[in-house]
């Protein structure tokens, strides 16, 4: 049984396309549904305090995104259950974490392509979480 699906979103669109399609799939089963947005902070060295202006722009810019999700949630399905994460983090690691952590039924998450060289090298996150996370993933194109 379906009870809880962890949708991560990063206000791409490939993410607003996982994001629908977690909405009619949550909406289907009755099951809450948990919005997760990861940040991940510069690795760049910033002079003084310029460092912590950016990570609150950056904590501002991923809050925003949660806020819109959770709003078009609202929107399209007011029955549904809803929840917002926001964790900061390398996004693969953070979306398997809190799946262990929330003990989730499903996870959807946008596939975002990348070029055979970067694929090869680093891995998609989507591939990532695909291999590690104990559930069901759903990766929306």
């Amino acid at each position: 049984m379906i009870q809880q699906v962890l949708v991560a979103v990063d206000g791409s669109e490939n993410s607003e396309r996982a994001l629908d399609f977690a909405i009619v799939f949550a909406g289907k089963y009755c099951a809450a549904l948990t919005v997760l947005n990861v940040t991940e902070l510069p690795v760049a060295m910033y002079p003084g305090n310029e460092l912590m202006v950016v990570a609150k722009d950056l904590r501002k810019l991923h809050n925003d995104i949660l806020s819109r999700a959770v709003e078009r949630i609202k929107v399209a399905n007011p029955a549904l259950i809803v929840r917002a994460v926001l964790r900061e983090g390398e996004p693969a690691t953070e979306i398997v974490a809190v799946s262990k952590e929330g003990e989730f039924d499903v996870v959807v998450l946008g596939h975002l392509g990348v070029g055979k060289v970067k694929g090869i090298l680093m891995g998609s996150i989507s591939e990532k979480v695909v291999r590690l996370v104990p559930c069901t993933v759903i990766v929306v194109k």
